[in-house]
């Protein structure tokens, strides 16, 4: 697929909206129809157990479409992956729309995640292409505060979409996003890849970089902690809809405030990392922050499995349990993004592959052992808390340095 790059060169600054903007259709496309889960259940005359089920399957789907999209933009260029992988996005949404069942929507969610991956496994790897060690850090944390948006007002969208139409009009909106983000890429993303060789040799050759990767340990560690971490998130965000509505009895229109607030503390530990920044390494800083993270989900499981569960006590222990991963996802990334430097697609593809993997590991799991309590949650939460923390100490093992290849 051949298609005209921009002739400039987009300032910093901008190409960080612009790659946000690009990561943001993965929010989107979660947290907009969370608050829409129990009504879909009820549509689908289904459990809401079924339904939230979707949210694994698209992760699984995300996971595979980064897998497959990374090393091929390795050796055809980012924007044109980019541009297959939204095309699928809003091929797939459209059919959703359609849907009657729970099945049928988690077979469209999976191939609506591999369109996802395909568009998102680029971000990181253009990153990768111009930026190296705390300035590719300091990228990622920028474009992270802009793509947070997305899930801060993600799910207010949502909620009024469902006041004011069906939850089909989520899906819509989806559309839109979507198309929008293929005009732009196409008109303003410049191919970034062109600042580096790109990886020689024949297409089946491409997937054996995976290995170069995999051999590089101390890479490894790093991306299993930003998996471990990730998947506290994950977990919490599969789970919600349960946990607020079901579990403590939420009113729907406020699904959104109590969501948000755990956003609003992931923007305020990204703001926290550039001062960091100025002090620390990047692998000093994620030791800090999966350290607090592991202390907030002991403190969340003993909230809701020791004593009785209490909404505004679990709330704080949420915040600060999914919150950290504005601290520890641009640290972990740019720490392993480092030994990286001329196949950041791949690289960033097993990154990401592994991250929502890992997440979606997490929500299947919470769903075969849901009773209807939070043990489950609080169980999956704390044991990749402490998953994330194993690794960055020990297999990272940050005090020993490793030449990037």
């Amino acid at each position: 697929m051949s298609t005209p790059l921009p002739s400039a060169t987009l300032d910093p600054k901008k190409l960080a909206i612009l790659l946000a903007a690009l990561v943001a259709t993965a929010p989107f496309a979660i947290d907009t129809y969370l608050p829409a889960i129990p009504a879909m259940a009820r549509d689908f005359g289904e459990a809401t157990h079924a339904v939230e089920v979707s949210v694994s399957t698209f992760l699984i789907g995300f996971a595979l479409g980064q897998l497959i999209g990374g090393p091929l933009s390795d050796r055809v260029g980012r924007r044109p992956i980019a541009l297959v992988g939204l095309v699928i996005y809003i091929v797939t949404s459209a059919i959703i729309t359609t849907v009657d069942s729970a099945f049928s929507l988690n077979v469209m969610r999976f191939f609506q995640a591999i369109g996802g991956g395909f568009s998102i496994v680029i971000v990181g790897a253009s990153v990768r292409d111009l930026f190296e060690g705390k300035e590719a850090a300091r990228m990622f944390a920028l474009i992270a505060v802009i793509m947070m948006i997305a899930p801060l007002v993600a799910p207010t969208i949502g909620s009024l979409l469902l006041v004011w139409s069906t939850w089909q009009s989520i899906f819509v909106l989806l559309i839109v996003y979507g198309s929008l983000m293929l005009a732009i890429v196409y008109l303003k993303l410049p191919e970034t890849s062109l600042m580096r060789r790109r990886h020689p040799g024949p297409v089946r050759r491409v997937w054996w970089t995976y290995l170069e990767v995999l051999r590089t340990r101390k890479a490894v560690g790093f991306m299993l902690t930003h998996a471990g971490a990730s998947a506290v998130m994950f977990s919490f965000v599969t789970d919600s809809p349960f946990m607020y509505i079901d579990f403590f009895g939420v009113p729907q229109a406020y699904f959104p405030y109590l969501f948000g607030a755990n956003v609003a503390v992931i923007i305020i530990c990204n703001r926290l990392n550039n001062p960091l920044l100025r002090r620390l390494e990047c692998h000093q800083i994620l030791k800090i922050g999966t350290g607090i993270q592991l202390v907030a989900t002991i403190g969340l499981f003993i909230a809701t499995n020791v004593f009785e569960p209490s909404l505004w006590t679990v709330v704080p222990f949420i915040m600060f349990s999914v919150g950290l991963i504005g601290l520890t996802a641009p640290n972990a990334t740019a720490s392993f993004m480092q030994y990286f430097p001329y196949i950041g697609g791949t690289a960033t593809a097993l990154l990401g592959t592994i991250q929502f993997a890992t997440g979606a590991v997490a929500g299947i799991v919470i769903g075969h052992f849901h009773d209807n309590t939070l043990l489950p949650l609080t169980v999956s939460m704390l044991g990749f808390a402490i998953f994330a923390n194993l690794m960055v100490h020990f297999m990272a093992d940050a005090k020993q340095t490793e030449s990037p290849t």
